[in-house]
């Protein structure tokens, strides 16, 4: 009795041990999309899903001069209603799929403004005239807007014209109110930014949480000076790149977001724009992430290391237990189709590499290092499944779908050796940690 005792006290232990600390996926990434996301639909979803973006910034919103809020010529809101159903019926279920797992996208932001674009004299006019209080139009539609399509978390804020403070900061309060975080995107007029900000923190310190340098076009010459755009109390400081920057090199694209890094001017960084099939989203955001640390992962949590070169050669990257989609590979900083070797970190630990990427079909399994995948396979995967088994006999099985950390509900016979369900034997067991008969 007492050796049984023991075991089934290690058993407990083990089964009660806090959970691994969840990974913290932190928004690094960023890629501004065009309406090519609802022409293209439901492939752009798809490869947004898959992308490693790990937030989406969908341009634009254009507030009309009665408050009405358009895209592209169509109506999203007007007179304090969402109607932007009747021509793009998909629109809120995509935005949804957008943050749905298995994806990449931790968060969405609307833009309003750009380069033409006369929504912030329409604004300044509206708030001029009525105020930002609940019975005007302007706030009516952005409440429809936020209730209609509640993952969008955030206003992103590209006035490149009119540049009025007191109604600016009155915005951005206002959009608070409401339920949305706000980001500033400038390129130019420095000091205007700076004050804005300034003065919207003010009166709610967290209503910008985010300020985003762009360094293409007209910021262009930014790309040497994203640490001379200093605001005070806003810590994430992202700079941003146009999509054929460096002759459409990746590599050239991903150097300069590390030269940012390492000179400690940017936490993050984004690309303009997502409107056409001409290039590599998965090659950009997984390079991305990789600078910026889009997941911090524990030590003790890290299980595998897959390599893009072979014998442990080229960039690699540390995953943990768990089903590893496409997009959220690309989240630890993993491009698809760019795995040569694999190091076994953990004893017990596995790796199931898969060709397709949703983690099913086609497969090779690693328990061991492997210096160099077969041709099948090198080069080929796009999704994994990582378990664990304690060497003691105690199996920690991988994470099902929309499960972070922790233990599953589990039999073990009375060696401590876990079974694959109920046993139909009679006999004692353990159960959840404790002693069960079966009979």
């Amino acid at each position: 009795m007492k050796a049984f005792n023991l075991l089934l006290f290690s058993l407990l232990a083990a089964l009660t041990l806090p959970a691994a600390a969840q990974p913290t996926v932190k928004p690094v990434s960023g890629v501004y999309i065009g309406g090519h996301i609802r022409r293209e639909r439901p492939t752009t979803i798809t490869k947004l899903r898959e992308s490693g973006f790990t937030y989406a910034l969908l341009f634009n919103v254009h507030v009309d001069t009665d408050g009405t809020l358009m895209t592209d010529g169509e109506t999203i809101c007007k007179n304090g209603e969402y109607v932007f159903h009747e021509t793009q019926p998909n629109y809120q279920q995509d935005i949804k799929n957008l943050k749905t797992a298995p994806t990449s996208i931790q968060r969405v932001e609307i833009v309003i403004g750009g380069w033409g674009n006369d929504s912030y004299d329409h604004i300044r006019d509206l708030i001029n005239a009525h105020g930002t209080g609940a019975s005007t139009m302007l706030y009516k539609n952005f409440k429809a807007l936020k209730e209609a399509v509640p993952e969008i978390d955030a206003v992103n804020n590209d006035d490149e014209h009119c540049y009025d403070l007191e109604t600016g900061a009155k915005f951005h309060l206002m959009m608070y109110r409401l339920g949305y975080k706000t980001t500033l995107a400038p390129y130019t007029y420095k000091s205007y930014w700076q004050d804005l900000c300034t003065k919207i923190r003010a009166s709610k310190a967290n209503a910008v949480d985010r300020v985003m340098v762009q360094c293409y076009d007209g910021g262009a010459g930014n790309v040497n000076s994203v640490g001379s755009w200093t605001f005070t109390g806003v810590t994430e400081r992202h700079a941003g790149l146009m999509y054929y920057s460096n002759d459409w090199n990746v590599d050239l694209n991903i150097a300069q977001f590390q030269k940012w890094k390492d000179d400690g001017v940017a936490t993050g960084g984004f690309v303009w724009v997502y409107n056409s099939e001409e290039w590599d989203l998965n090659a950009w955001a997984s390079g991305m992430n990789r600078v910026y640390q889009a997941v911090e992962l524990p030590e003790e949590d890290a299980m595998v290391e897959v390599f893009s070169g072979a014998n442990y050669t080229g960039y690699s990257v540390k995953l943990p237990e768990g089903k590893l989609a496409k997009g959220e590979l690309a989240m630890y900083g993993l491009k698809g189709n760019d795995v040569e070797s694999v190091k076994i970190l953990k004893e017990g630990a596995s790796a199931r590499l898969y060709r397709n990427v949703n983690n099913a079909g086609l497969s090779t399994l690693c328990t061991e290092n492997q210096a160099s995948l077969t041709s099948t396979y090198r080069n080929h995967i796009n999704s994994i499944t990582i378990e664990y088994n304690d060497p003691n006999g105690i199996k920690k099985p991988a994470r099902q779908e929309g499960e972070k950390t922790g233990w599953r509900a589990a039999w073990h016979d009375l060696n401590g050796r876990q079974l694959a369900g109920k046993p139909k034997a009679k006999g004692l067991y353990i159960h959840n940690g404790k002693k069960e008969a079966v009979k």
